[in-house]
């Protein structure tokens, strides 16, 4: 699946995503005031990608914390 987005005029197409994906990206877009329909700010792109990178970086941490925990 396709996914296009507009920012300040600009249209980015991220091309043959899986479907799982788009969805969540979607979802996930939409949480952070971005909308797929419309064009965009690119405050809430940044927002956006700051969500993601948060769950990224408490992702990281959780998974260090349990290989800390089974090798001790």
């Amino acid at each position: 699946m396709d996914l296009t987005l507009s920012i300040k005029g600009l249209r980015i197409k991220a091309k043959k995503l899986d479907n799982d994906f788009y969805e969540f990206i979607k979802e996930d877009l939409a949480k952070s005031g971005v909308d797929i329909t419309q064009d965009n700010s690119i405050e809430a792109l940044f927002t956006a990608y700051l969500r993601l990178a948060a769950k990224a970086h408490n992702y990281d941490k959780e998974i260090e914390g349990i290989i800390s925990q089974i090798e001790s």
